[in-house]
């Protein structure tokens, strides 16, 4: 195979080692509430707030440091970047596998965890986005939507693994047992994410560093659609993640075997992981502006939690599953088209800035989402709050959404009106200059 060709195709293995670190590291935080439940038996006077944030932090603290990461990417490359991100993980899991301490499981596995965790995922969705840029390469969409795939069947394969591991040896021998597979994961990933094999119409960074930093001098990033816009998806975020995060919980609260609460866990992953598989060919058969499947998946996600609520407090209880993996729509579209909507939302020149206030956001609502939901829970004594409190959430989502969608629109017309204006009098001046 000629260097041509290995340039072709070098794009297909970037997109897999992506997904399969996104499986394996970043479904282990994001089925961290399986260890949660756990670590609360043998520390039953701890609130769910304080548990809120060890499983919060350990998701998405290192997204509100995304600015950093990128700085260490185009500093040191993306290669030694993303390898020293999965060793952070590793030496996490060894660490906090022998702390029985909380305050000490916040330093040893939440923030180094979470740091390693954010820095995997955004450079993983920045170098596919140079191997398939936005809005140049076809197959963009596609690829942004498989390796999105990682969060739902991340914690579908990964709250398989850690729940038998549990019920076997411990949470604590379970940590061990998943921070070797990650240290065998890691030496065979690491040497082929490279940026080496770039086709030739992409740059291994096409933009100055100053792009990290929002230019004042620019009022895009301050606009009334921006700061709608990202109100949406933090409460999105704090919606889906509180529901996540409490869902295992939640449902053995019900008095639902441990065993059966796994089991629809997993399942609203497949099914997550099916809706974001499902994405592209909507787009393809039903063409439609990315940004209006935002406050659809809201509207929707409004709907089947509310079906959950009524029916998981009844004697029809056992039905609930089919709005729980219904619910699987909303985090597919809100967390696999960020870094597409960007070209929206903001200039085209600046998607990976726009990429990165989108990962800050993200991460706020990841953290602050599952807290509020345990400090509520803390004060009613009842899960019952929980899923009101995601739908409230959704509820702002959507209506942000909307007003964004809404002043777009209408800056969309202004412009083309102000166009359509300055034509008519330019060919009215030619006209009047042709006359004389």
């Amino acid at each position: 195979m000629n260097l041509d060709s290995l340039r072709n195709y070098y794009g297909i293995l970037i997109v897999l080692i992506t997904l399969v670190s996104r499986i394996i590291f970043i479904g282990f935080s994001w089925s961290y509430g399986t260890v949660i439940v756990e670590f609360k038996k043998e520390n039953s006077t701890l609130s769910d707030a304080e548990m809120s944030w060890i499983g919060s932090i350990g998701q998405s603290f290192g997204g509100l440091l995304a600015p950093l990461i990128l700085f260490f990417a185009r500093q040191y490359g993306f290669q030694i970047t993303f390898g020293l991100s999965l060793i952070v993980c590793v030496i996490s899991l060894f660490i906090s596998s022998i702390i029985r301490n909380l305050h000490w499981l916040l330093l040893t596995y939440s923030l180094p965890y979470g740091f390693g965790n954010a820095s995997i995922f955004i450079i993983g969705t920045l170098i596919c986005g140079l191997y398939y840029p936005a809005g140049q390469h076809p197959k963009h969409v596609l690829v942004m939507c498989i390796i999105s795939i990682g969060f739902p069947l991340g914690y579908h394969i990964m709250d398989a693994l850690m729940f038998s591991s549990i019920q076997q040896n411990g949470w604590q021998i379970m940590k061990r047992n998943i921070a070797t597979i990650e240290l065998v994961a890691t030496c065979l990933l690491t040497p082929f994410f490279t940026t080496k094999f770039l086709p030739s119409t992409s740059q291994p960074y096409p933009y100055p560093s100053t792009t990290l930093i929002p230019d004042t001098k620019r009022k895009i990033y301050y606009s009334k659609p921006v700061i709608y816009w990202m109100l949406g998806i933090f409460s999105a975020m704090c919606a889906v993640n509180n529901f996540l995060l409490h869902l295992h919980s939640h449902l053995e609260y019900l008095l639902i075997s441990p065993a059966r609460a796994d089991l629809w866990f997993r399942l609203l992953g497949l099914f997550d992981a099916l809706f974001r598989l499902l994405i592209p060919f909507i787009v393809r058969c039903y063409p439609i502006e990315i940004i209006y499947l935002f406050p659809t998946s809201a509207f929707i996600g409004i709907v089947v939690l509310t079906l959950t609520f009524g029916l998981l407090y009844t004697s029809l209880n056992a039905i609930a599953i089919l709005p729980i993996v219904l619910f699987g729509f909303t985090p597919a579209v809100v967390t696999a088209l960020q870094y597409t909507v960007s070209n929206r939302i903001f200039e085209e020149d600046r998607t990976e800035q726009g990429y990165v206030y989108h990962v800050i956001v993200t991460s706020l609502g990841t953290i602050v989402g599952p807290v509020i939901g345990g400090l509520l829970l803390d004060m009613t004594g009842s899960y019952k709050s929980i899923i009101p409190t995601s739908i409230f959430f959704l509820f702002i989502s959507c209506i942000s959404f909307i007003a964004t969608i809404l002043l777009l629109n209408k800056k969309k017309a202004d412009e083309l009106e102000e166009s359509q204006t300055a034509s008519i009098h330019q060919h009215d001046n030619i006209a009047y200059g042709s006359a004389n």
